[in-house]
C-alpha cells in the first residue's frame, strides 16, 4: 500500500487531464526538511523527438512520455541529495487505462534487467478525455524479481 496525500493525488489528476491526448510524467518527492511529499512535473517531450527523428524515437506522446532533460536532471538532483527523497515516477496513459505496461516496466528497468529506482512507486493514471478512468501503483518485488500492483491510498 502506498499513502499520498489527497492534494498531490488531485495534482497529479490534473497534470494528466492538462496533458490529454498525450500522457504527463513526472515524480513525487519527499521534502525531508519540511515533512511533507511534493509533486515535480515534468515535461513530456516524446512528440517533439518524434517529430525531429521518427526512426530514433518511434513514438510520440499519445502512447509514450520521454521527459525533458534539464528538467529530469534538476529532479535527479534533488532526489539525489540529502534534501528530497524519490517517492514514486508518475505518467499517464490517455488511452483510460491504469495498467504497467510491457514499456513501461522496460523503462523502469536497467539494460541489465535490474529496477532502476527499486525504493519507488511507479504510478500510472487512466485518463480519458476530461476523467481519470482509474489508478494503479507498482512496485519492485525482490523475491520475486518483478514488478506487482499495490493500492494507492489518498490520504
Amino acid at each position: 500500500m502506498y499513502r499520498l496525500a489527497k492534494e498531490n493525488y488531485d495534482e497529479l489528476k490534473r497534470h494528466a487531464i492538462e496533458a490529454f491526448p498525450e500522457e504527463c510524467c513526472g515524480f513525487v518527492l519527499y521534502d525531508v526538511e519540511n515533512d511533507r511529499e511534493i509533486v515535480r512535473r515534468i515535461t513530456n517531450v516524446a512528440t517533439e523527438r518524434h517529430k525531429k527523428d521518427p526512426e530514433t524515437y518511434p513514438r510520440d506522446g499519445r502512447d509514450g512520455y520521454h521527459m525533458d532533460e534539464k528538467e529530469l536532471l534538476a529532479a535527479t538532483r534533488e532526489f539525489e541529495s540529502s534534501e528530497f527523497e524519490l517517492r514514486s515516477i508518475y505518467h499517464s496513459h490517455p488511452n483510460g487505462r491504469a495498467y504497467f505496461s510491457k514499456e513501461d516496466e522496460a523503462r523502469a528497468k536497467d539494460p541489465w534487467d535490474e529496477p532502476l529506482y527499486p525504493e519507488a512507486v511507479y504510478i500510472v493514471l487512466g485518463v480519458d478525455g476530461q476523467n481519470i478512468t482509474g489508478s494503479a501503483g507498482f512496485i519492485w518485488n525482490e523475491e520475486r524479481l518483478e514488478y506487482e500492483e499495490i493500492r494507492i491510498v489518498k490520504t
